[in-house]
C-alpha cells in the first residue's frame, strides 16, 4: 500500500512520499550541480589564490550575518546575561567578518594558521583514536587519515606565510571535485526517470 501524492503548498505540485522517487526526478539536477561543481573545483586549483580570498570573502559574509542572527536572538531573551553574552558573540563575529571583508588577504593568513591547526589537531586526534580503538573495523584507515591529515598541516604550516596564498584555494577545489565526482556519480547511478 503506497502513500498517495499530495499537494505542497510552495509548489502546487505532487510530491511523493518516497526519498528515492523524489532523487530520480532531481537526477539532472545533481548533474547539473556535479558538473558545476567539478568545473569550480577545477578553476579553484588552477587559481588558488583567487579562490582563497573568495573564500575569506565568503566567510566575511557570514560571519557579518551570523552577527545579525546572534543580535536577534540577544534581543528575543528576557535573561540579562544571555543577552549580554550574544551581544559580546554579534560583536565578535562582526568584527571578524568586516575584517575579512575589508583585509582578505590579511584573513587568508589567519585562516590558513587555523587550518594548519586543525589538521595538526585532527590528524593526532585520528591518530590515537585508531591506535586506542583496538577492536574498530576501520582502525588502519583512521590511522592513515591521521597521518594523512597530519602531514598535511605540517606541510601548511611550515611553508607559512607562502601558503596563506594557495592553502585554502587548493583544499576548497579539492573538495569541489570529490563533491562534484559524487554528485555526477549518484546522477549517472540513478536511473532515468520515466517520461
Amino acid at each position: 500500500m503506497g502513500t498517495a501524492p499530495s499537494a505542497t503548498p510552495l509548489t502546487g505540485r505532487a510530491t511523493t512520499a518516497d526519498p528515492a522517487e523524489e532523487v530520480r526526478r532531481k537526477r539532472r539536477w545533481l548533474m547539473i550541480a556535479g558538473v558545476l561543481s567539478l568545473l569550480g573545483g577545477i578553476v579553484a586549483i588552477v587559481l588558488p589564490n583567487i579562490a582563497s580570498v573568495a573564500t575569506a570573502i565568503l566567510i566575511g559574509w557570514l560571519l557579518v550575518f551570523a552577527s545579525a542572527m546572534y543580535v536577534v536572538d540577544a534581543i528575543s531573551t528576557r535573561e540579562r546575561t544571555r543577552m549580554a553574552l550574544r551581544l559580546v558573540l554579534a560583536v565578535l563575529c562582526f568584527i571578524a567578518g568586516v575584517y575579512l571583508l575589508v583585509a582578505p588577504l590579511d584573513g587568508t593568513f589567519t585562516l590558513t594558521v587555523v587550518l594548519a591547526m586543525w589538521f595538526l589537531a585532527i590528524g593526532v586526534a585520528r591518530i590515537v583514536i585508531g591506535i586506542a580503538d583496538r577492536g574498530a573495523p576501520a582502525r588502519a584507515l583512521i590511522v592513515l587519515s591521521g597521518v594523512a591529515a597530519l602531514l598535511l598541516g605540517l606541510l601548511i604550516a611550515l611553508e607559512l606565510p607562502e601558503s596563506a596564498g594557495w592553502a585554502i584555494g587548493l583544499i576548497v577545489g579539492v573538495d569541489l571535485i570529490f563533491t562534484g565526482a559524487l554528485l555526477v556519480g549518484l546522477a549517472r547511478a540513478l536511473p532515468k526517470p520515466p517520461r
